[in-house]
């Protein structure tokens, strides 16, 4: 995989996060189809949470899956 500028950031934040197996899943399947992406797993603690949904809408080509104990407290960050 290389990485570069063209990059598309995908993710997940949670609180814990370490034992997530998403990365790799995604990670594996973006490689099978030859996509120019990347999943890494972000530890957001929840008084962070708003700070992060900053964070993501900075980076305008990242997209972000949310867990617990974030799904409600994120609900209030979103325009979409």
């Amino acid at each position: 995989m290389q990485i570069s500028g063209k990059t598309r950031l995908y993710g997940v934040i949670g609180d814990p996060i370490e034992h997530t197996l998403s990365p790799a899943i995604q990670n594996a399947a973006f490689a099978a189809m030859k996509m120019d992406c990347i999943f890494l797993a972000f530890h957001v603690k929840p008084a962070e949470v708003e700070k992060q949904s900053a964070a993501c809408e900075a980076w305008a080509s990242a997209e972000l899956n949310v867990t617990m104990p974030h799904k409600n407290s994120v609900i209030a960050y979103l325009d979409q």
